[in-house]
């Protein structure tokens, strides 16, 4: 069974699958096709030019991986600025790192995500765009914004592909759809 979307003009199928028993979702899968990844980005940064906010002004985006990362380095092309991934475990060369709690129904158990303290300086008193594939619980887009918050960024916008149930009716969000819990 498929979710219709349509995304830059295209039609794509996302899987239904169920996460816990009579909770199902529409899984966006953008590292497992070029052009969904594509189709996707574009359809953001076509959502963000429409929004009225001043594109010129986002110094870098941040995104969370594994997803995000190739639609932080598409919008980062769009824009013609840096990004910045968060990770979601503490590497070994990360000597230092800023995190947030995560707690996600797509994920079995609470984790963080993990900003290696060298970046900082490349988000610090800037202008960042937060992106990611899915808005949900909101967890994550919490976590993220604890981090940024912890060191003195400027949080210019949040941007997502999809808004998955409630959080469709949040305004402080861009998005390019909304996703039914199923």
């Amino acid at each position: 069974m498929e979710y219709k979307v349509i995304l830059n003009g295209k039609e794509y199928g996302l899987p239904i699958v169920e996460i816990k028993e009579g909770l199902s979702i529409a899984v966006l899968d953008m590292l497992s096709s070029k052009d969904l990844s594509h189709d996707a980005s574009a359809a953001l940064y076509t959502k963000l030019k429409e929004s009225g906010i001043d594109l010129s002004k986002i110094d870098v985006v941040l995104s969370a991986e594994t997803k995000g990362i190739t639609l932080a380095y598409q919008m980062a092309e769009y824009l013609d600025c840096d990004m910045v991934i968060l990770r979601k475990e503490q590497k070994i060369y990360h000597k230092e790192v800023t995190k947030g709690a995560v707690n996600t129904y797509t994920t079995k158990n609470p984790h963080y995500l993990y900003l290696d303290n060298n970046q900082i300086p490349k988000l610090k008193g800037k202008n960042v765009l937060i992106l990611d594939d899915v808005v949900s619980t909101g967890s994550s887009l919490a976590a993220i914004e604890s981090i940024l918050n912890q060191i003195g960024a400027n949080i210019y916008a949040k941007a997502f592909i999809f808004a998955e149930g409630d959080a469709a009716k949040r305004s402080d969000i861009i998005f390019v759809d909304s996703l039914p819990l199923l």
